[in-house]
């Protein structure tokens, strides 16, 4: 069995994380071993963090606070200390079948990242809100223009890659939000690692902190990047 450190960033996720927390336990506990999971509560205004510790009398569970909002920035945090083999994350409202996943896991034994991807040619859509799709589109799109990524679907929360990836690239992020899929997808890229997607049909929940008002900023670090490029 390998080992597999999972980080879930949340960001006011207290109506909704709980059951998704004891899902991922439950099915990657059994797979994966040890199987380290890690809440990175970024910026929240509700008790994210006090329901999410209340759940480690049930189980293995790390709970961390940082005050800063921003996904990006939760993930790093969470990745930086991880333990294990295999580093993921998954959103806080889980809108992937876990089986499917676990299947994705499993292609890192040729690839050293594997990424969901939402949309597959061919594929009737998955149901997904048309902000979700235009975010997803205009991600694919600022990835190829300004990155030379040629993928599907940067945005899809569901990432796993192996340990040696994370300790090779450059951690210094420039995105903290959103947008951290991107630049962690072109750093990965720079180093020469194997990216592979893997399609998996997205059940629309929500619950999803997405917004407008993310854009502009997102838009601005993304070209910041691509002039430091």
């Amino acid at each position: 069995m390998k080992s597999l450190s999972l980080v879930v960033p949340a960001r006011n996720s207290c109506h909704f994380i709980k059951p998704f927390l004891r899902g991922y336990y439950k099915v990657f506990s059994e797979k994966f071993f040890p199987f380290e999971l890690i809440v990175v509560c970024n910026g929240c205004t509700d008790n994210t963090k006090d329901i999410c510790s209340s759940l480690t009398s049930e189980f293995p569970l790390k709970v961390m606070d940082i005050p800063k909002k921003g996904k990006g920035r939760a993930l790093v945090a969470g990745f930086n200390i991880a333990r294990n083999e295999i580093l993921g994350f998954l959103d806080a409202d889980n809108p992937f079948n876990l089986d499917e996943v676990k299947k994705m896991i499993d292609l890192l034994e040729s690839y050293d990242v594997v990424i969901a991807s939402k949309y597959k040619k061919g594929r009737a859509r998955s149901q997904d809100s048309q902000f979700r799709r235009l975010i997803s589109l205009g991600g694919a799109v600022v990835s190829l223009t300004l990155f030379n990524l040629r993928l599907t679907d940067t945005q899809a929360g569901a990432k796993f890659f192996r340990r040696r990836v994370w300790d090779s690239i450059d951690r210094d992020f420039i995105c903290h939000n959103f947008d951290f899929d991107i630049e962690f997808l072109y750093k990965v890229g720079k180093k020469g690692f194997s990216i592979r997607e893997f399609y998996i049909p997205f059940q629309y929940r929500k619950f999803s902190t997405v917004s407008l008002r993310y854009l502009p900023g997102m838009l601005k670090r993304l070209l910041m990047l691509r002039l430091l490029k």
